[in-house]
């Protein structure tokens, strides 16, 4: 790519624009990028969106992730979401919030999709609600799989001790402290060349 993924165009924005805007709809009041510091162009966009950029060294996600949890107080509504993902709703995050906000510690955003060999897959209960997640299966449990999430700063503590969020989610889970919002099927994670070859033509001409 002649760019980072996270700033490809697409629809006429970076893709990174995307989740700005679907968590400036969920009413996001401070926005942090969590990214490495050889990426100048995603630092730079994220600025210019306005939001806080840390550049860092991380080896996993979750502890990127809790790079950017630094100092927030622990009743503090956390929105969580990754810059190379697009998604519909465009409002998906406020029906998140709305469920932290009725009580719930840990709301997942979730996504019918068939890209399930990249994914951590939501198994659920028989009667609808989240029983677990599994991280990458070989034999996905549903077709559904979470792409985003909010939830308390205090159900975050101790993330980076695993190495993937799913699986910090998935301990939450069996303590009954995980909920679900069936969002779409509009789901799309550009980092594959199935999926960049799935885009409208703005992103196929930056490719060439």
């Amino acid at each position: 790519l002649p760019c980072s993924k996270e700033v490809l165009p697409v629809h006429g924005r970076p893709v990174l624009d995307h989740l700005v805007e679907r968590m400036r709809a969920g009413g996001a009041e401070e926005l942090v990028v969590v990214t490495r510091p050889e990426k100048h162009d995603v630092s730079e966009r994220a600025g210019a969106l306005g939001a806080r950029v840390l550049e860092v060294r991380t080896r996993t996600v979750t502890e990127s992730i809790e790079a950017g949890l630094e100092g927030l107080a622990q009743d503090t509504v956390v929105l969580l979401g990754f810059p190379d993902t697009i998604w519909e709703p465009a409002d998906g995050f406020r029906l998140l919030v709305e469920r932290v906000a009725a009580g719930a510690e840990v709301v997942l955003g979730l996504f019918r999709t068939p890209d399930l060999r990249r994914s951590d897959v939501v198994r659920f209960y028989d009667q609808g609600g989240v029983a677990g997640i599994a991280v990458k299966p070989t034999q996905p449990p549903s077709d559904w799989i979470w792409g985003c999430a909010a939830a308390r700063r205090s159900a975050l503590e101790g993330l980076a001790r695993e190495p993937d969020p799913g699986r910090h989610f998935d301990a939450l889970a069996g303590l009954g402290l995980v909920e679900g919002v069936q969002l779409s099927d509009r789901w799309l994670d550009i980092g594959t060349k199935e999926a960049l070859e799935q885009l409208q033509p703005d992103a196929e001409a930056a490719v060439r």
